[in-house]
């Protein structure tokens, strides 16, 4: 791999540094009709880089043997050798191995969707596609499905006992914050009931709901939410949310606390980057207070 890489690197840097071959490289790119694409160079550091890097490669491989051996740059491309018949085939092999892990790499990477809920599917598809035929090692952990009927059903009992306590919690709070004091005591009449109320509101009375308690409320709710109707694969679990906190309330809650948690560290080394190309050599004196309001205005220039 490391021979394949270094004659890969080779040849673009070759077209990075050379103004001529570049354009020699796209006249034959549109002669060949492919895309007018730029080869990629990998970063040594990001493997992901080099995964683009081949995969550009062996896209444009015609055309970057057809430009090699154009007479314009036949002269001055002596000590650059191009893949053989073997080397291509180890490059689409390698290629066919990183597709998965590239694709899961996109997903967990993404800052506009929820990435923490799929990292258990995430990894279980990928031990059911590599595991068989490419890593016989790790057979030892089997795939399965990512949560079975019985982690599936104790995930469930803790969402609905932590949102049970996390009630109690906020009915402690509320009652605290309350309490009345002799400079905020409502002196307001009492409302008047309505005609309606005074006919049939002996009749109709809230007892059944006031004798739920919460957690035979939460209950319900979890128990609905069960049975509701899941969305598509590529249905985003946010606008879901965004439509159905009305008719499950507490879940709603959960729900934004934990779908907020990244599934890697990716967002927050981007904004790491965009904070180190906004205070540069030049602008080294910009107030702690100011590079905050320039980073969240460039984080959320699209919204």
């Amino acid at each position: 791999m490391d021979r394949l890489l270094g004659r890969i690197r080779k040849v673009v840097s070759y077209f990075h540094r050379s103004t001529t071959a570049a354009h020699v490289l796209k006249t034959k790119q549109e002669m060949l009709k492919l895309p007018t694409h730029k080869l990629i160079h990998d970063v040594p550091t990001r493997w992901n880089s080099t995964y683009d890097m081949l995969e550009c490669y062996l896209e444009q491989q015609a055309a970057i043997y057809s430009a090699l051996t154009d007479k314009t740059l036949k002269k001055n491309v002596k000590d650059i050798i191009t893949l053989s018949d073997d080397d291509v085939r180890v490059a689409e092999e390698v290629l066919q191995v990183l597709k998965p892990l590239k694709t899961v790499t996109s997903l967990l990477s993404t800052e506009t969707s929820p990435s923490v809920s799929m990292i258990l599917p995430l990894k279980t598809r990928i031990l059911q596609s590599m595991a068989p035929n490419l890593l016989p090692w790790i057979r030892g952990s089997s795939p399965c499905l990512h949560m079975d009927p019985a982690l599936r059903q104790r995930t469930y009992s803790d969402l609905t006992t932590e949102i049970v306590s996390s009630l109690g919690t906020e009915d402690c709070d509320e009652g605290q914050a309350a309490e009345p004091t002799g400079a905020n005591l409502d002196t307001s009449p009492p409302q008047k009931k309505s005609a309606i109320a005074e006919l049939f509101g002996e009749t109709f009375s809230s007892k059944d709901m006031d004798s739920k308690t919460p957690a035979d409320i939460i209950k319900e709710e979890v128990a609905s939410y069960l049975a509701a109707s899941g969305i598509t694969v590529d249905g985003d679990p946010l606008t879901w949310w965004k439509s159905n906190e009305c008719k499950y309330p507490h879940i709603a809650k959960m729900a934004r606390c934990y779908l907020a948690v990244p599934g890697s560290s990716v967002p927050s080394e981007r904004v790491f980057s965009t904070a180190g190309d906004i205070v540069t050599a030049k602008r080294s004196t910009l107030s702690p207070d100011n590079v905050d309001i320039l980073v969240f205005l460039k984080k959320n220039l699209k919204l």
